[in-house]
């Protein structure tokens, strides 16, 4: 089958993707922006070498309902006329505005398959959701307010309506989207989900990291791994880390990432004067060195929004803890099992929490057994590109009629 894959920006774990769909028998093309302008800021991407799918890049513009679009999707799709049509947020919005592509797959009989996350989005007409859901962007500026944001978002419903109902598959990042996505239309049959980092990367030095030299002397290491943008709240967990310092003298905070908000982080651990128990790393990618770093730390603490970073340490045996994340935490992490939640932005449950794996080093290996089974048997990109293919043959078996 011959897949058309619109996408922002191709990372190393989408590019994992994509070459065991190739695998797997698809023929694939992935459709890029021109330029990067809807990826967060220090999203990793992937760099140049060679890949087994096709990448074409479109044209890009803005639009005059303030999203960019892929000026040359029809083309594209006219050219290279695939079985199906892989459409992620923002660019899906094309096609409600543009109703003449849907038309024209329509005639070519190419389906119409969504990718989307989608976590902070209400049930449609709901939109009470947001009294007890605040958005907020990367900067935690608060979105969901006023008059404008409330006619957007109702606006927005509907497109998303539109969208579903003529959908013949969609993979979402988690479970508990099926409710919110077939609120919108979508025939429940149709909902795949899970989402996945590179974990053949991962898996494949996992045996190399735990017999190599270490690279830190063995303490308790509570880790964080991710951008450092504000709504990750990085903040968060060095003040708690700074209430649990006296009762374990020994233990390190080890923060891997890159962002903005580094300068700011790094000035609050020295007014702490935490600076000889908090190390920044800075971006790490190679999975052998991160994998180390994983290895040779206690816990992984996920304090604000992300996702992947959970797959990452799972894949190393760690206990986690995290909040509200992106959903995804939802099918990962059950609470006294493998990790726990804190309630969100509470700075006494983070700590208590952390206090309960520092204080009890046996179960906390329990724990980490717990996260490395589920990414051994469960939540690998094995299994996700299988879900991949099975909504691939959902899509072209499935015919919506309106």
């Amino acid at each position: 089958m011959k897949i058309l894959y619109m996408e922002i920006t191709i990372t190393p774990y989408s590019h994992c993707l994509f070459e065991k769909l190739v695998s797997k028998g698809c023929e694939l093309m992935a459709l890029l922006p021109e330029n990067i302008f809807d990826a967060g800021k220090g999203v990793k991407t992937l760099e140049k070498k060679n890949a087994s799918y096709k990448i074409c890049h479109s044209k890009i513009k803005k639009m005059w309902y303030g999203k960019n679009a892929l000026l040359d999707l029809k083309k594209v799709l006219i050219e290279e006329n695939p079985d199906i049509l892989v459409v992620v947020w923002p660019y899906m919005l094309h096609l409600f505005f543009d109703r003449s592509i849907y038309r024209m797959m329509q005639e070519k009989n190419i389906r119409l398959m969504v990718r989307e996350i989608p976590f902070q989005v209400p049930p449609f007409r709901k939109l009470s959701y947001f009294k007890t859901n605040p958005v907020y962007d990367e900067n935690l500026n608060l979105l969901s307010k006023g008059i404008g944001f409330r006619l957007r978002s109702l606006l927005t419903m509907y497109i998303r309506r539109f969208i579903y109902k003529r959908t013949n598959a969609s993979i979402n990042y988690f479970s508990g989207a099926k409710d919110i996505v077939s609120s919108y239309g979508l025939n429940e049959k149709a909902f795949f989900y899970g989402n996945s980092t590179d974990t053949d990367s991962l898996l494949a030095v996992r045996d190399t990291v735990i017999n190599s030299k270490r690279l830190m002397e063995e303490k308790p290491r509570i880790l964080h791994i991710g951008r450092l943008v504000k709504w990750k709240k990085v903040d968060l967990l060095i003040d708690a880390f700074n209430l649990l310092s006296s009762k374990y003298p020994e233990c390190e905070l080890v923060i891997i990432g890159s962002g903005p908000e580094k300068e700011s982080l790094e000035k609050q651990v020295k007014n702490l004067e935490l600076s000889d128990k908090v190390i920044f790393t800075g971006a790490i990618h190679d999975p052998l060195k991160l994998g180390q770093y994983m290895h040779e730390s206690s816990v992984y603490v996920l304090a604000g929004m992300g996702g992947l970073s959970i797959n990452d340490a799972m894949c190393f045996s760690l206990p986690v803890v995290c909040s509200v994340c992106d959903g995804t935490e939802t099918d990962l992490i059950t609470d006294g099992v493998n990790g726990f939640f804190f309630n969100d932005s509470d700075i006494n449950s983070l700590t208590e929490k952390l206090d309960i794996i520092l204080s009890d080093t046996s179960t906390a290996k329990k724990m980490g057994e717990h996260s490395f089974a589920i990414i051994k048997e469960k939540v690998n990109m094995e299994k996700f590109s299988e879900t991949y293919m099975d909504a691939f043959k959902f899509a072209l078996n499935n015919k919506v009629t309106l």
